[in-house]
């Protein structure tokens, strides 16, 4: 073979990989970071606008609010027989902190306004001065006359504007004009310019009321849309883009409008990418040094690994690789090495585990000899059941007895399913094998004897519902204790119809503690009298824990449902049992079991003296 000529050998092609893909997918992620960055922070600029417009149209709309409510009494009780304003007026106008002179005009029937009356405080000589300006009050009059509400900042006294409106008096038809200079301190500092917005409270017809020093751009009242609120994005005449809000006051055609430079706005957006670049030049440059290390390791730990997996393919998995690093390569040596250690031990835990199966098979048939044939058919009684393990073993068990003419009736649930749980299903068997071989043994007495069999199998750690029934078969009564089990129902038969809801009989008047829950508990008992063709139906809870593919368990409203049909439906206790696990097979649909499913059902008196219930 001709001797092979590297050209560009595997370390620098790893170099280079390695290199360029972090390098353009860094620039990409700049690129989508920085723009998703902006439109956030636009946004965010946005809403940070429009709450400022908000905030400082309700400060403005509380101010107007607060200066009507000072003003309209004091001219409400003006005396228009000596046109002049009483001593209340002037108490009241001096006890005002913010009311610093008053004038008023009436409307009179000529359609002229009069003047009624003047307030000022006399001790501030400059309100005193301003009082005096025919000019001020004269802007303020002709406002408040076509807009009703008219408030303005005077740029040349800070702190010191001139509120006017007007009120259309009903009870004359006649209008009054009331001018004011009043104190606009707090207004006037919130609409200052503070650095990032510069708002301004503006009149279509007035101009700017209030507002920043600096002038605003009229070409923004093109951008105020109907809405009470709003944003828009302006460019100005100069070129230069910004971002504002407003909100309107409710008061004439008065509105604040807010606005921020997008410069600024963006401003965090430039100091993000210049700080990106940097650490994208730095990124890389580490990328390219860690690159030419980590490809020198990478290739020479490849060659340590095609070595070992040739040795491995010839059957010594004895071979092990030194683990150089801790990246992909070093877990790709750990991993051979725990591959050759894994395979190594195959055979012998496949073995464990067919022992384990074999088990757990033993098992399942030794506990299978725990159950009774399916069906009891005596004169006096028929009993079918139906037993499903969720596993290889099951937690649930039930059984039945005829002693004489007594009918013993069992079934028990088992915390649990598999080995353990049929450990105790063991264990309550032979109890009960116990219990048979006793005379007379009442429900109750067995049930605390089972109790104490258990306890001393799992100290508690696994308990046990169980439902005792002890039917005597020539009269029909049946005695019956419960240790927390779901209560049996009792079938009434109907009257020649089908079988309803209401005939569904819940044996639930006595309860008891689990067995094995305590040392020692007492049980109680309970009659009930059945009559040829009633039938008792016994189940555990793993019934309405059957779940369909979907995940949705069957419920007890499904079950009684399909309990009630598969009874209508049978013509005996056989086809009633098949027909109710049929339905719930159909449910299933192949389902995992999340639980155990014990089923079986009494039917009292011969089946040829029972009335058929047909669909």
């Amino acid at each position: 073979m001709s001797q092979f000529r590297v050209t560009f050998s595997l370390r620098y092609k790893l170099l280079l990989l390695l290199t360029t893909i972090p390098a353009v997918c860094l620039a990409l992620y700049l690129l989508m970071a920085t723009e998703l960055f902006k439109k956030d922070k636009i946004a965010y600029v946005f809403d940070s606008s429009v709450a400022v417009s908000r905030a400082l149209s309700v400060q403005t709309r509380l101010t107007v609010q607060s200066l009507f409510d000072a003003v309209k009494p004091i001219v409400e009780s003006f005396d228009y027989g000596t046109r002049r304003f009483p001593a209340s007026a002037e108490k009241l106008f001096s006890q005002s902190s913010r009311l610093k002179a008053l004038r008023t005009y009436l409307k009179g029937k000529d359609g002229k306004f009069v003047f009624l009356g003047t307030l000022v405080d006399q001790q501030d000589e400059r309100v005193v001065k301003l009082s005096q300006d025919q000019k001020i009050f004269s802007n303020a009059f002709y406002a408040a006359i076509a807009d009703q509400v008219y408030i303005h900042e005077l740029e040349s006294e800070p702190g010191i504007g001139v509120f006017s409106f007007r009120i259309d008096r009903e009870k004359d038809q006649s209008q009054l004009i009331v001018t004011a200079l009043v104190d606009v301190e707090g207004l006037e500092s919130s609409f200052a310019s503070n650095g990032l917005y510069d708002s301004y409270l503006w009149s279509p017809k007035n101009g700017k009321l209030f507002g920043s020093e600096k002038d605003m751009d009229p070409k923004l009242l093109s951008y105020l849309g109907s809405l009470p609120e709003g944003t828009a994005e302006h460019k100005g005449t100069n070129g230069d883009s910004s971002l504002m809000s407003y909100s309107r006051l409710g008061l004439s055609d008065i509105v604040v409008i807010s606005t921020v430079s997008m410069n600024k706005a963006l401003k965090a957006v430039d100091v993000l990418i210049k700080k990106s670049a940097l650490f994208f030049i730095a990124l890389i440059a580490s990328t390219l040094l860690i690159s030419l290390f980590a490809s020198s390791q990478l290739t020479s730990a490849l060659r340590e690994l095609f070595e070992a997996t040739a040795k491995i393919a010839q059957g010594d998995f004895s071979v092990r690789v030194l683990v150089r690093s801790k990246d992909e390569v070093g877990g790709l040596a750990e991993s051979f090495n725990w591959m050759a250690e894994k395979v190594s031990h195959l055979m012998s835990e496949t073995a464990e585990k067919a022992r384990m199966e074999n088990e757990l098979a033993t098992v399942k048939t030794v506990q299978e000899t725990l159950f009774p044939a399916d069906n009891l058919s005596d004169p006096r009684a028929q009993v079918v059941g139906h037993f499903q393990p969720a596993s290889e073993c099951g937690g649930d068990w039930w059984s039945y007895t005829l002693i004489g003419n007594k009918l013993y009736l069992w079934i028990g649930d088992a915390t649990g399913h598999g080995a353990p749980a049929a450990l105790i299903t063991s264990a309550a068997r032979s109890a009960a094998a116990l219990v048979e071989s006793l005379p007379e043994v009442q429900p109750d007495q067995a049930l605390k004897m089972m109790n104490h069999a258990i306890h001393q199998t799992s100290k508690s750690k696994i308990n046990m519902t169980f439902f005792l029934g002890c039917l005597n078969l020539d009269t029909g009564e049946m005695v019956y204790s419960n240790a927390s089990h779901d209560p049996p129902y009792l079938l009434r038969k109907p009257d020649g119809g089908k079988l309803k809801k209401k005939n569904l009989i819940p044996l639930m008047d006595v309860n008891g503690f689990r067995l094995g829950e305590r040392e020692v508990a007492e049980y109680e008992t309970a009659k009930v009298q059945l009559n040829p063709g009633d039938q008792i139906f016994f189940y555990t809870d793993g019934i309405m824990d059957i779940q369909n593919p979907d995940g949705e368990n069957l419920g007890e409203r499904a079950f009684l449902r399909s309990l009630m049909k598969a009874v209508n439906d049978g013509e005996d206790p056989s086809a009633r049992v098949e027909n109710l696990k049929d339905d719930i097979e159909g449910y299933r649909q192949n389902s995992e079991l999340i639980d155990d499913v014990t089923l079986f059902l009494l039917h009292f008196g011969p089946i040829e003296n029972q009335v058929k219930v047909a669909a």
